[in-house]
């Protein structure tokens, strides 16, 4: 934009031209378009706007012949006339002509009126985001903002985008990745793309939850789709750059960022995703900018953009700046441990002149600080509390697709004890896939009998993928959760053939079963000494047959304490059909 950063917005106008070049002596709009542009270049602008107005009078339907009299106006500082012509040809002749929205916007910052003059330079970004005007009229809002005191109308126009927001939200699916529900979101999103296959929003979102769910070359495959029929398309380029980091090529990921580089989003969520992603790839300079100018344009930044601005900062060496903006996030609720950790990284770098801290721009604490919540909350079992927490979810499938068994069943517990629609989807797609051993499989099949006891299931047996009730499914297969589980019912199948108890085995299953289930999803109870657990299956499965014995007698039986052996009985006694 041809201004300096003063009042003065004054601003050559660019004629724009609708027809070829003269030939011959015709008195037509042609040849009086020609003399009002010779008469510009010589700033004889009287003799200017009287050829432009007989281009009007010549082609008088002609949008452009007004947009160019407007000009004239305007380069005269006749403002009020050239917005009236403006919006006569919005209004009237051509509503789709963003041309005029940036000119009014020029027009009004020269009368002083600032915030209809940023109600225009939105008007127009809104409309043609990558138009010819648009770096001129980033500039001009920047400035506006800056040092106008505007940003009230920026504020207006993010409320107005925030409802559309939601409302599009529904329409694309995106309102169930943000809920963390990835698998519900691949299913939903793969229904409206069969029906609307050019609904490029739900594309992308799309992508992500493949990408969410481990399907990493059904993501890339569908954001490439994307950008195959847009390919500036700005959630695409930033959603390949992502998977380019991680899957290649390298090729790929530098023609990626450098569009991405030219662009400023004007939607606040499309900007953060811009600077997040450039600074993914490690330009902390460009994501900087970007997060420093969104942060002029909003009247208060929220937690995102605050450590945003903090992370460029700090990986770009600014320790001052990064630590005024977490200082700013550590008076949010709930954000006191998140800017506290970083305050205090920030102090070490400064003790140790590093010369940068590198920081993710990711707002949580690290992901070994926030295993170590999770476990936290499992032992509380208070799911509620966390369990539509989207990165969770993403970490939990990225387990169950790509993790070693242990891991496996971990993830397959938390699923069940989260319980919903989208982790059960979860558990229903794991146990089809052919290559899950088969003890795996039923683990994730117990969390489903657990979560859905009435419910269908379809899993792979070894040979086909069979259909049946779950509660036709044996409840053994609990056993296969934990190998201690199981050595605890082996060696006391064991103790009670011993005993010559035949009448005691189904009891003890039956107990040590129901036990089970409610270990399964509760985290409350340590199961560390295997004999302990023996002792009071044992004791009670005699002692409800009716045979005589006593704590002492099985206790030394096993080595282990009479007090352990109480404790172990009382929790177990409620399973047992015989003692309720």
């Amino acid at each position: 934009m041809a201004t300096d950063k003063s009042e003065n917005y004054t601003l050559n106008y660019k004629m724009l031209r609708t027809g070829n070049n003269v030939i011959d002596m015709r008195l037509d709009a042609a040849y009086f378009f020609e003399r009002g542009v010779h008469f510009l270049e010589r700033n004889h602008l009287s003799k200017a706007l009287r050829a432009f107005q007989r281009t009007i009078e010549y082609e008088p339907e002609n949008p452009v012949n007004h947009f160019n009299l407007a000009g004239v106006l305007s380069e005269m500082g006749d403002f009020e006339a050239s917005n009236k012509v403006l919006l006569h040809v919005l209004n009237d002749l051509d509503p789709t002509m963003a041309e005029c929205q940036f000119y009014l916007a020029n027009n009004y910052a020269n009368m002083g009126e600032y915030e209809a003059a940023e109600e225009h330079v939105l008007r127009y970004l809104d409309s043609d985001p990558d138009g010819e005007y648009a770096p001129d009229a980033e500039e001009m809002l920047a400035l506006l903002v800056d040092e106008f005191g505007g940003g009230r109308a920026y504020e207006r126009w993010r409320e107005s985008q925030a409802e559309k927001e939601r409302s599009a939200a529904h329409r694309d699916g995106r309102h169930l990745l943000e809920a963390g529900h990835f698998e519900a979101a691949v299913e939903y999103l793969e229904d409206i793309i069969q029906d609307q296959p050019d609904n490029l929003a739900a594309m992308n979102n799309l992508s992500l939850a493949y990408y969410y769910t481990a399907m990493h070359d059904e993501a890339i495959a569908t954001t490439e789709r994307v950008l195959e029929i847009q390919p500036d398309n700005i959630h695409a380029l930033c959603n390949l750059t992502v998977y380019s980091i991680h899957q290649g090529p390298k090729a790929r990921l530098y023609e990626c960022v450098d569009k991405l580089r030219r662009v400023f989003p004007l939607h606040y969520d499309q900007a953060m995703k811009v600077g997040t992603t450039l600074g993914l790839v490690g330009d902390h300079e460009t994501a900087l900018q970007m997060f420093t100018v969104l942060a002029k344009l909003v009247e208060i930044p929220d937690a995102a953009l605050m450590h945003s601005i903090a992370a460029a900062a700090a990986n770009t060496g600014r320790f001052a700046t990064a630590r005024k903006w977490w200082k700013q996030l550590r008076q949010l609720p709930d954000l006191e441990a998140v800017a506290d950790y970083h305050l205090d990284r920030l102090d070490t770098a400064v003790n140790t002149n590093a010369h940068s801290l590198r920081v993710s721009y990711q707002y949580d604490l690290p992901i070994e600080n926030q295993f170590a919540e999770m476990k936290r909350r499992l032992n509380s079992a208070q799911p509620s509390e966390w369990q539509d927490d989207p990165v969770l979810r993403a970490s939990m499938y990225w387990g169950l697709r790509h993790g070693n068994g242990e891991t496996r069943r971990a993830v397959i517990r938390t699923l069940a004890i989260i319980g919903d629609e989208d982790a059960q989807k979860a558990l229903r797609l794991f146990v089809r896939r052919t290559d899950v051993s088969q003890s795996i499989r039923q683990v994730a099949l117990s969390a489903l009998k657990i979560c859905d006891p009435n419910g269908m299931v379809e899993y792979y047996d070894g040979t086909q993928i069979v259909k049946q009730p779950l509660d036709n499914l044996p409840w053994e297969m609990l056993l296969q959760v934990d190998s201690q589980w199981s050595a605890i019912w082996q060696q006391t199948q064991a103790m009670l053939h011993k005993k010559n108890c035949t009448d005691c085995h189904l009891p003890a299953k039956t107990a040590w079963l129901g036990f089970l289930k409610r270990l399964f999803i509760r985290n409350d109870v340590r199961v560390i000494k295997p004999e302990v657990w023996v002792a009071g299956l044992v004791y009670l499965a005699i002692k409800g047959a009716g045979q005589k014995t006593s704590q002492k007698e099985v206790a030394e039986s096993l080595g282990v304490s009479v007090s352990s052996l109480r404790k172990a009985s009382r929790r177990l006694q409620t399973y047992f059909p015989l003692n309720k």
